[in-house]
Parts: C-alpha cells; structure tokens; sequence
C-alpha cells in the first residue's frame, strides 16, 4: 500500500474528527482536549468549519492519487506545529500541546517517507 496515501489519511481522519468536534460540540471538544481557557461559542466553530474543507481538499488528493503536493503538505503541518508552540507559550494553554501531538503523529513518519522517495528516486535518476 502506498504510504504517501496512508500518511494522508491519518491527516484527514483528524482534521474531520477535529472539525466536526470542533463545530458540533465546541466546549466538549475543547474540554476533551485539555483546553484551560475559553475562546467562545463561534470562533471554535470557525475553525471546525476550515478544518472540515481541509479535510475535503486532502481527502480529494487521495481520491484522485495525486500526490504531487506531498512535499508541501509537510511545509504547511511543519508551519502548524512551530505555530501550535508558539500559541502555548503565548497563552499556556495544554491544548495546544496535545494538538501538536496529533499533528506531529502524522507529520514525522510523512518526513520519513518524503525523504525516502527523494533517495530513491534520486538513486533511479542516476541509474
């Protein structure tokens, strides 16, 4: 099995879980996930509602196996996860921490298989 489309649809599996907590049962969802403070009734249900269309987007290049923005789907998580720590040390709130982890469950193994598809193909090329 492809490992790009595994890594994939972890990332997809948690943005729709997370989404949809996040629009449906905001309080909840915040509280589940260790959050120390409270950010309102529509903000959480904002960002559930990108969430979901994230979701939609990735969900679309696992549909059409089209893997050519692999590398900066990286980028984009890589940036999530410097800016989740950046927002706990700013405001201290665990959940920020244990988004991070989610993230970054996915977002190691896909540097693995990144870097490994980068090798080999550069090993192919020269062949």
């Amino acid at each position: 099995m492809n490992l790009k489309r595994i890594s994939l649809s972890y990332v997809v599996t948690y943005l729709m879980i997370g989404g949809l907590g996040l629009a449906i049962v905001p309080d909840l969802f915040l509280k589940l996930f260790q959050s120390n403070q409270s950010y309102g009734d529509i903000m959480p249900r904002v960002v559930g509602m990108f969430m979901i269309a994230l979701s939609g987007l990735i969900a679309t290049m696992l549909y059409f196996k089209d893997y050519k923005y692999y590398g900066y789907s990286i980028a984009v998580r890589t940036f999530i996860v410097l800016f989740l720590f950046l927002l706990f040390f700013i405001n201290g709130d665990p959940f920020f921490v244990v988004i991070n982890v989610i993230v970054l469950i996915g977002l190691i193994p896909s540097y693995v298989i990144f870097f490994k598809d980068k090798m080999n193909s550069s090993s192919n090329s020269s062949e």
